[in-house]
């Protein structure tokens, strides 16, 4: 998602336009600032960029919405059609041109998904979605809908991993797991506590691709005594990647001081330099992490680049990380903070992670007018 920029706006571009349904119907190549088509008297619904062939977004009517609604549910229209139509409602929401509401009511749709693309996507833009509005009194309505989402993904994934699942069949329910914890779901909670407590007693009890998302909801609900128990289990793994696993759960607190702990703890010679911009992604994702992270970063910037080396390109990866945490009130004091500490290497990152501030404050601004209105 980009600003739009009023210079660029005046280059015409054309733009091929692919027709169709379950089949492709028709093409035709857009060469003025308005054209039009006419479709077929008989088509109930149509997607627009068929089979996504070209790079633009897609804004449907209402009428042609609630169609394709019923088309996505009854899965008339092709996975990859699918995944698009609800992919650009939600850019369309973030550029201010479509409303939060429309896209909540839109993933409905997509609530017996099979295709993984789409339902990930999904997945994530509710997630996504709750976690913006955070801190906000309308995140109850948008908590409805990715809870409900997570659970029958869950629930028809299962918790135990089985010889028939596909790699994204893992993903999918550690994704869930996590997400699920974080908003507050009561089986969840229970079944990770009891999960972790067999764990600690049995290492092998607890599938590998379980552990980070089951510690990381028991730090979502734990204390200075879950912090011990992660950072011994992070001392005594064997291999770099259960290290990982444990670092990352670390991340997941809510409590500031222990989110704090983590981050100090990265600092020390226990966390190699090139994993040490893992737990600050973790903390700026995690919405407890928000007023923390920025400071804790002016005062480390020098430890950091010391660690992990000037120019090194994971530079950008901690930099990105910022769009989570700031607003853009910050962006003169981001960009006087990069002046005084230069970074090179980062300078196209740096403009980028500010864009995307700016970006998703006004996005915050404009889903507040509409919640309240």
């Amino acid at each position: 998602m980009l600003e739009s920029d009023k210079k660029s706006n005046k280059d015409l571009w054309s733009i091929p336009l692919s027709v169709g349904l379950k089949d492709e119907l028709f093409q035709k190549l857009f060469t003025k600032k308005s054209m039009s088509v006419k479709l077929p008297k008989d088509s109930i619904g149509f997607v627009a960029n068929f089979g996504r062939k070209g790079f633009y977004r897609v804004k449907y009517d209402e009428g042609t919405l609630l169609d394709l609604k019923m088309l996505v549910d009854q899965k008339q229209i092709p996975p990859i059609d699918r995944w698009a139509i609800q992919n650009d409602l939600f850019s369309l929401c973030i550029s201010g041109d479509e409303t939060v509401r429309n896209y909540l009511d839109f993933s409905d749709a997509y609530y017996d998904e099979d295709s993984y693309l789409a339902s990930v996507n999904v997945a994530h833009n509710l997630s996504s979605l709750y976690f913006r509005a955070f801190d906000e009194e309308f995140s109850a309505e948008i908590h409805n809908y990715a809870t409900n989402y997570l659970k029958k993904i869950l629930y028809d994934l299962g918790w135990n991993p089985k010889k028939t699942d596909k790699h994204t069949d893992a993903l999918m329910r550690a994704f869930a797991i996590f997400t699920l914890g974080k908003l507050g779901d009561d089986e969840v909670t229970i079944e990770s506590e009891n999960r972790y407590k067999q764990f600690l007693k049995n290492p092998h009890s607890l599938s590998p691709d379980l552990v980070e998302p089951v510690c990381s909801v028991m730090a979502w609900n734990g204390n200075s005594k879950t912090h011990e128990e992660l950072t011994k289990l992070y001392r005594n793994a064997k291999t770099m990647e259960e290290k990982l696993r444990f670092l990352g759960a670390m991340c997941s607190f809510k409590d500031e001081k222990l989110l704090l702990k983590s981050l100090n703890f990265s600092q020390t010679p226990e966390v190699r330099s090139q994993n040490m911009q893992l737990p600050i992604m973790k903390v700026a994702a995690n919405p407890y992490g928000k007023k923390i992270l920025w400071p804790w970063l002016k005062t480390n910037w020098p430890k950091l680049s010391k660690k992990v080396g000037r120019g090194n390109p994971l530079f950008n990866r901690i930099i990105a990380s910022i769009s989570s945490i700031a607003d853009d009130s910050m962006e003169k004091e981001i960009r006087q903070f990069f002046k005084k500490n230069p970074t090179p290497g980062t300078e196209r990152t740096q403009e980028q992670t500010l864009e995307r501030i700016r970006i998703n404050s006004k996005f915050l601004r404009r889903m507040r007018k509409e919640f309240t209105s």
